[in-house]
């Protein structure tokens, strides 16, 4: 009996143990297919994540270097429940372009990745150099945009501007190291050179099937007018030569001397002082206007300029005189091109302005030749994926 009772706890022992046993066995398979199971899912949400954001705009991508993606939210979830067959959503909206910051670093990167930035000669850093421009030549007509719902959308709109002639101005009287503007790796310059080799501007041709003839001078004036837009400039680049001018004159005693003279004659005693300011400004202020045109006619300005260098004498502003074909040519031809000038009005602008602008002009190109209802706002620069998985949340960011 006793040994019957033995073997009876035995058996019921062995049977717990067993039990624990199995329940253990079957706690550690349910886990590890639910461990497969997410493990599964987290490698096909990573590739549909990839598989998205392969679907940029084309377009954009060929034409401007840059990666955007245009897409609903519904749109997006329905493509990666089609790539998975996992009830995922996919949303953009947190990585919607109202933030300028990603599509500047975008550009900075598609110009360190191309070397397109270090393309640059070494008279581009140099006064006395052949200055930077090159491209197609060429004219196009001139336009003025008026489709509502196309200003309307210009993502610049949303971002604070200063007064172009005002700031040049200010440039005009500060710039005590113009090399600065020059200087190669520098993300200004960087953004700078993108501008130039992408869009048009007055004197040179990038691209004719662009809107806009003057682009670089709507990044620089922001009017929705060519004609607009190419008048600022020109305003603008005097009101910087002005300035340099005004300091060239101070600095040469001879034109100091011809100033007192001239002013002696007009208005001799006390009031020759107030004369001396007044026609050092006017002969600062004819040189610009000069500076300008010579620009426009493929000469070439310096910036800070030397006696050989400087165009119009004194005499010339008494007298009236404007020159040949509307401009007097200085001894030397040395200097900047117009390029290199709209590079100084490039450098004195906010860099988020600029760069909503040339987001601004992709739109404007974009519903010009590929996509008629295209927006820059309804784009994106990457997305987002969450999915519930066996009760535990997978979530991915995803960005260009």
């Amino acid at each position: 009996m006793n040994m019957l009772r033995k073997q009876g706890s035995s058996a019921v022992f062995l049977a717990v143990i067993l039990s624990a046993l199995i329940s253990i066995t079957l706690i550690l398979v349910f886990a590890g297919r639910s461990q497969v199971r997410i493990s599964i899912a987290d490698g096909a949400l990573n590739l549909a994540s990839v598989s998205l954001l392969s679907e940029y705009d084309y377009y954009v991508q060929q034409d401007y270097g840059l990666f955007l993606i245009n897409g609903t939210d519904s749109h997006l979830s329905s493509a990666v429940r089609d790539y998975t067959g996992l009830a995922a959503k996919a949303s953009a909206s947190r990585f919607c372009v109202v933030d300028t910051e990603p599509m500047h670093k975008q550009i900075l990167d598609y110009m360190k990745s191309t070397g397109a930035a270090s393309i640059v000669t070494d008279a581009l850093s140099k006064e006395n150099g052949t200055g930077g421009k090159s491209g197609t030549g060429g004219s196009m007509p001139d336009r003025t945009l008026r489709h509502g719902p196309t200003i309307t959308g210009l993502p610049s709109r949303s971002v604070p501007d200063t007064d172009i002639i005002t700031t040049a101005r200010k440039l005009g009287e500060n710039l005590t190291n113009p090399d600065a503007i020059f200087r190669t790796g520098t993300s200004k310059f960087i953004m700078s050179e993108y501008i130039l080799q992408k869009f048009n501007c007055a004197e040179t041709v990038r691209a004719a099937d662009h809107f806009f003839s003057s682009e670089v001078e709507y990044i620089i004036c922001g009017e929705l007018s060519d004609v607009k837009n190419r008048r600022q400039t020109d305003l603008a680049l005097e009101a910087v030569r002005t300035g340099l001018n005004i300091t060239h004159i101070y600095s040469d005693p001879e034109k100091v001397s011809a100033i007192a003279t001239a002013a002696e004659t007009i208005t001799p005693g006390p009031g020759a002082l107030v004369t001396q300011l007044a026609i050092a400004a006017a002969w600062a202020a004819a040189e610009s206007i000069n500076d300008v045109k010579l620009l426009h006619k493929g000469y070439k300005v310096p910036i800070v300029k030397t006696p050989a260098s400087w165009a119009i004498d004194l005499d010339s502003i008494l007298e009236g005189y404007s020159g040949e074909d509307g401009c007097i040519r200085p001894q030397v031809n040395l200097g900047r091109t117009y390029d290199d000038y709209l590079r100084i009005l490039l450098y004195a602008k906010d860099e988020n302005i600029k760069t909503a602008r040339v987001l601004d002009l992709i739109q404007i190109n974009m519903r010009k030749n590929h996509d008629a209802y295209f927006l820059i706002p309804e784009c994106a620069t990457g997305i987002s994926i969450d999915a519930d998985i066996n009760g535990r949340k997978l979530s991915y960011d995803r960005i260009y």
